[in-house]
């Protein structure tokens, strides 16, 4: 299998997948636990930092960093579809595909839009009108961004670089896009 052109040390990567057929992907809380479970064994064997995610009832948003040459993105995200797929194969008696083909890779390149992509991915259980504040979804890298979890699955300092503080990111995040459209951070 030939690596890709972007799979190398310290690329960026925005990963997202979902439920074949639009279907749903997460089926209850315990399934979005598991994911979390294997992001982190994974991310820790195939050397990938996760800078900003978010788990959603039908899809998911990754925004990982490579930190080896030996170890692609591409094997990370295989290995955590193919085993979650298995296991819930397993659970619910069912057989076949659970994502809609390979998950998409956005090779991102350049360092501004790093806090735009981190925005767009905390969002979307607002956009979907799954929750009215988002640290309340509990499926996301929000709460660690905004110091309401102890521990952390996201890497925060790539993201956090880009602001002079937590409350900064937080406005950045909460505040509509199109107060900052000519704002420059740091």
């Amino acid at each position: 299998m030939e690596k890709d052109r972007f799979f190398y040390k310290d690329t960026f990567h925005h990963l997202y997948n979902r439920g074949a057929n639009k279907e749903t992907i997460f089926y209850d809380r315990e399934d979005y636990i598991f994911f979390l479970r294997k992001i982190r064994l994974y991310k820790e064997k195939h050397k990938i930092s996760i800078l900003c995610y978010c788990l959603m009832p039908n899809h998911f948003h990754l925004f990982v960093k490579q930190l080896t040459d030996e170890m692609p993105v591409g094997k990370f995200i295989s290995d955590l579809t193919n085993s979650y797929t298995k296991s819930i194969n397993k659970k619910y008696k069912r057989s076949g595909v659970l994502f809609q083909g390979r998950t998409r890779n956005k090779h991102i390149d350049k360092q501004e839009y790093f806090i735009w992509l981190c925005k767009y991915i905390l969002l979307n259980p607002i956009n979907a009108k799954l929750v009215n504040n988002i640290e309340d979804w509990e499926f996301s890298s929000a709460k660690d961004y905004f110091g309401l979890r102890k521990g952390s699955l996201a890497d925060k300092n790539e993201i956090m670089a880009n602001f002079l503080s937590q409350r900064e990111f937080i406005n950045f995040i909460k505040e509509p896009t199109e107060k900052y459209e000519h704002t420059k951070f740091k």
